[in-house]
């Protein structure tokens, strides 16, 4: 079983967390998706995400977190925290969620742009926290075998998936710029700020026009299944 954090009472957490003991916390973005996609679209896929691993090894599911780390994406729509400022946010609910009773806690995170603060959360309280505690960073994509996108076919066929209603099909166009550079050279760069457009055009990365929804259902429960496993393994 799984407890929507903030559906339940004091008195209700206060008995379930006595058999309950791990806690998890889905980071997202609000950011261009191009134009077939809503911008809460990395917010929508983890928070989905996390629901059902929260199910599968029973914990507790804070509310998504959907303000994060998108400066890559200007001029082009975001709403963009400092890292610092993302960073203090997560370590400050990490030490709060210990304190309420907490061994474990584990961050999944939807947005690439995030990543590289995460893990330092557990560095950032390391006097604050004791050493039976555990803080977990897990990005999605590293639990499917297709290649990640930005509103192309994967991220489109995830939300086709979870929201339907909010993809508008008639409007997905592919990256209007040619994607020739080596993966690691687009690394180097493209978490600086007004990256993303220069580099696809349209601010979509890949082709959202081969995208279907039997895809992000299959995708879904490839990444689930494999998240479950490591967690699994780890608590």
């Amino acid at each position: 079983m799984s407890i929507h954090i903030n559906e339940i009472s004091d008195l209700e957490f206060r008995i379930a967390v006595n058999r309950i003991q791990t806690a998890i916390l889905p980071i997202g973005s609000l950011e261009q998706h191009g134009e077939h996609l809503p911008i809460s679209t990395d917010s929508l896929i983890i928070d989905y995400i996390s629901t059902k691993i929260a199910c599968e090894i029973q914990a507790f599911k804070l509310p998504v977190l959907s303000y994060g780390i998108s400066y890559e994406h200007t001029p082009m729509f975001n709403l963009s925290l400092q890292s610092s400022t993302l960073l203090s946010a997560l370590s400050d609910i990490s030490c709060s969620l210990l304190e309420q009773g907490m061994k474990n806690i584990i961050i999944l995170n939807g947005h690439h742009g995030n990543s590289g603060i995460l893990p330092y959360i557990s560095q950032n309280i390391a006097e604050k926290i004791s050493r039976d505690s555990n803080i977990y960073i897990l990005n999605y994509w590293q639990f499917m075998s297709d290649r990640f996108d930005h509103a192309g076919k994967v991220e489109t066929s995830l939300l086709l998936a979870i929201a339907p209603d909010l993809v508008h099909m008639e409007k997905a166009k592919a990256n209007t710029k040619h994607l020739k550079k080596s993966k690691i050279a687009y690394a180097a760069f493209g978490n600086s700020p007004g990256s993303f457009p220069r580099l696809t055009g349209n601010g979509v990365w890949g082709d959202p026009t081969e995208a279907n929804a039997e895809k992000g259902f299959a995708l879904l429960e490839e990444i689930i299944s494999n998240t479950r496993s490591v967690l699994f393994e780890l608590l």
